[in-house]
């Protein structure tokens, strides 16, 4: 099996929710998805034509390839105990999508001055494929809210088959900017310039920043600049809830 991105180009059209676990090892985080005949479904589709769905930030993300097994995990602030988070899984060429609401248990199991990373239920169909995907063509983004509650601003960092977290992916959907950058925090100095994705295909998203040394457990705004040709500049925030240790 050719083992890339590439992949999903072969396999059939994926429309129908598929049953799934309802939480992972510990129960701490479980899947919240509306129910369907009694059973809560982990919904995924492969089409055969790419979906937009229109949004700037696709992915943050700590992700690691050439494994052949599929561990999503992710850092849950304190504050977000008790609420729902919406996990969204996304390939590069727009091909395949997983988009699915989660509840966080009330009790997380740690003091005000640890941190986590959660185990994330992810019962797909595809994941000798998905867990051996290069670097960069999964965006995997994790947002506060149900995702029918529509885009959130706060978010997390997302560990695909990762572990250290002193240097984060933001994947961005430039809209065919020339340029783009990202200012972090309130008071920044030099802005992050971004590159584009290496990416057979970039549908979803296009344009890769990489965040090193991060701040650890503080909320960081993101602001993202897109330069266009006609030098006209789009910019977009968006909140990261960092770690408290890489």
């Amino acid at each position: 099996m050719i083992r890339t991105i590439c992949s999903l180009l072969l396999l059939p059209t994926l429309a129908v929710p598929v049953a799934a676990q309802t939480g992972s090892s510990d129960n701490t985080v479980v899947l919240a998805n509306e129910p369907v005949n009694g059973t809560v479904p982990f919904l995924e589709q492969l089409t055969e034509a790419a979906r937009i769905s229109g949004a700037v930030f696709a992915g943050i993300q700590v992700q690691q390839s050439d494994t052949e097994n599929i561990d999503l995990r992710a850092h849950i602030p304190l504050s977000w105990r008790g609420k729902e988070i919406c996990a969204r899984v996304v390939s590069a060429n727009g091909l395949y999508e997983a988009v699915n609401t989660y509840r966080v248990s009330d009790y997380l199991g740690i003091q005000e001055e640890d941190e986590t990373k959660v185990a994330i239920p992810f019962d797909t169909q595809y994941e000798e494929i998905l867990a051996t995907a290069p670097k960069d063509s999964l965006a995997i983004k994790i947002s506060l809210g149900s995702c029918s509650s529509g885009q959130s601003s706060d978010t997390t960092v997302a560990f695909w088959n990762g572990k250290d977290s002193s240097r984060v992916s933001l994947l961005v959907n430039s809209f065919r900017a020339t340029k783009v950058f990202v200012y972090i925090g309130d008071n920044p100095q030099l802005p992050t310039v971004c590159e584009p994705v290496e990416a057979p295909a970039r549908t979803a998203y296009d344009t890769l920043c990489q965040m090193a040394d991060l701040p650890p457990g503080e909320r960081l705004k993101l602001s993202v600049f897109r330069v266009r040709d006609n030098g006209s500049t789009s910019q977009d925030e968006i909140y990261l809830a960092v770690p408290a240790r890489p």
